[in-house]
């Protein structure tokens, strides 16, 4: 019997790590994987000065807008050359 609770304390253990682990990921993680999916995805559909930022806060960047976007908001991508 004792044997028996030995397993089951360490079933609960490792299921409450499992259950913690997922949480950091889904409640960390994942929104800052799935903004950088949409980040790349705008830059794929922007059109992109000819130049880049050569200093400051977006060095190496490129000033970029949507072309669909009425608005032009503009925002910055990595200068592809």
């Amino acid at each position: 019997m004792k044997e028996a609770m030995g397993d089951l304390n360490t079933s609960v253990i490792v299921l409450a790590a499992v259950a913690l682990l997922s949480a950091v990921f889904f409640m960390v993680i994942w929104p800052m994987v799935r903004q950088g999916f949409k980040e790349e995805a705008r830059c794929s559909d922007a059109v992109c000065d000819s130049g880049y930022i050569s200093g400051g806060e977006n060095e190496g960047m490129a000033s970029c807008y949507n072309p669909q976007d009425s608005g032009k908001t503009i925002f910055y991508c990595p200068f592809r050359g």
